[in-house]
């Protein structure tokens, strides 16, 4: 079941505190569908609880707890208006405590223990976070829509919007991980061979299949552990400011201890950039939300260097200038050109134009490169910070890029929502990379705030699918970023 739009804020800002993955929305799942052993079901990003949450099941490391009376993350209503239904995952925490989020309605003393199985089984996958299997983007399934109109109209009092929602749309492959359709997983409707266009059908599925009981420990692992971590060189960190406040409380600073996945002998250095911002356009600056990536490297890693250059290096704030480029100098000298990564950390532009910025390397060589950080038009650009990561060119398990909204449509045609795709170098991985990206461009309107957040989904070893969104009022024009990929 859907959240009500009037809820969504409190169900994204509930969901990040639920579990900080989901605020930065970078999720495995290999999107070529047909791969040798694929996973099954298919779960929308932003919607995981947190690993070892006391809802036990037997095949993950989620824990159910059942209780009589008191705060209940999953409230169960009967009755008998023939509508079974569960909000999705930490959806559930953002309904009102008087309200329930599932619904049992045709579930009686004289229901069979199959149909009983069939329903509490599918409707606590949803909570767990789950969407219908064939509403996956991997789906493909050939209805007869007015044939099936008709079927599940008739069959559990459904109008044609009921329909449209929980059987023919198919969720977007950039709010969803998943790979192939499992005909026998719990969250697929049975499908008759007359409602489909060439005779295409599934059985009711009354338990979980084996590759639904997978996939569910991936996501949610029986020992609690990360499903992906680098154990040697870099470190990575992610970090949202709703992870500690509300995105509508908010204050100059937002912080939090953030502790690495692996042990340095010394204070590592550290590149990080913004992969989503909410900012007033209005008065002092407010930032209702944040977020950003991190890359720890130790001093006296053979392969990457990491550092970072101003504007304010340059020239003060109250100078401010177009175009400002430094050379920066590697404390190690690289064996050929190197690869450099860059994202932007820290920005103050005026707020009585629009809000343009862009950083990018030039005159990469073994000893160096050159950091641009420029505006353009009408823009007042009083600082900005970027950080760079450097590695060899030749280095296995690790590939770089970037992308753009302008990469899929003209910048003067603004739309929030913004789909494109990158590809990896062919072997280059064997199995999803850890996947870092942050901002490197803006140019949105100064007349909104200026929201936007990144999100790469269908990670694999051949590539992934990035989203650039904004939301609300905010006119995006041209965002970009750059990413970082490692084995």
């Amino acid at each position: 079941m859907p959240i009500e739009p009037e809820l969504q804020a409190q169900a994204d800002m509930l969901s990040i505190q639920e579990n900080p993955k989901n605020g930065h929305q970078l999720t495995a799942g290999d999107a070529v569908p047909g791969a040798q052993s694929p996973l099954a079901l298919a779960i929308p990003v932003g919607s995981m609880w947190r690993n070892g949450r006391k809802l036990r099941n037997n095949y993950s490391g989620v824990k159910f707890v059942f209780v009589d009376s008191g705060d209940a993350e999953i409230r169960v209503n009967v009755n008998d208006n023939r509508r079974s239904w569960s909000y999705v995952g930490t959806e559930n925490l953002a309904i009102p405590a008087n309200k329930p989020t599932m619904n049992f309605g045709w579930l009686t003393d004289t229901t069979p223990d199959m149909e009983f199985s069939r329903v509490i089984v599918h409707e606590f996958g949803h909570a767990l976070g789950c969407i219908h299997e064939h509403q996956s983007p991997a789906g493909g399934i050939p209805w007869d829509k007015e044939k099936a109109y008709a079927y599940y109209s008739s069959g559990n009092n459904s109008d044609r919007e009921t329909v449209d929602r929980n059987i023919f749309d198919y969720y977007s492959f950039t709010i969803s991980r998943f790979s192939d359709v499992d005909k026998s997983s719990i969250m697929m409707y049975e499908i008759q061979k007359s409602i489909t266009t060439n005779g295409y059908f599934t059985v009711s599925n009354t338990k979980l299949s084996d590759t639904d009981k997978t996939f569910i420990a991936t996501v949610y692992p029986p020992s609690g552990a990360a499903t992906s971590a680098l154990k040697t060189g870099p470190d990575v960190s992610k970090f949202n400011t709703m992870e500690v406040r509300p995105w509508d409380k908010p204050q100059e600073k937002s912080s939090k201890t953030v502790n690495f996945s692996k042990d340095f002998d010394k204070p590592p250095s550290m590149a990080g950039g913004f992969n989503w911002l909410d900012v007033d356009s209005w008065a002092d600056t407010t930032i209702y939300s944040a977020a950003c990536v991190a890359l720890q490297v130790a001093d006296n890693d053979p392969d990457f260097q990491v550092g970072k250059f101003s504007t304010t290096d340059d020239h003060p704030w109250n100078r401010p200038q177009q175009k400002t480029s430094r050379r920066i100098n590697f404390a190690r000298e690289f064996e050929g050109t190197p690869k450099v990564v860059v994202w932007l950390s820290l920005l103050d532009m005026d707020k009585n134009s629009n809000w343009r910025v862009l950083a990018t390397v030039s005159d990469v060589s073994p000893q160096g490169f050159t950091m641009n950080i420029d505006t353009w038009a009408d823009t007042i650009l009083y600082a900005a910070t970027a950080h760079w990561i450097a590695y060899p060119s030749y280095k296995e398990g690790v590939t770089s890029g970037t992308y753009k909204v302008s990469d899929i449509r003209p910048w003067d045609q603004p739309r929030l929502e913004n789909l494109g795709r990158v590809d990896f170098p062919a072997n280059m991985f064997k199995s999803p990379p850890v996947v870092l990206t942050a901002l490197n461009r803006l140019g949105i309107d100064k007349n909104h705030n200026l929201r936007v957040k990144l999100g790469a989904t269908g990670i694999s070893a051949h590539g992934m699918d990035w989203r650039i969104k904004g939301w609300f009022d905010t006119v995006l024009h041209d965002v970009g970023a750059s990413y970082i990929a490692l084995s």
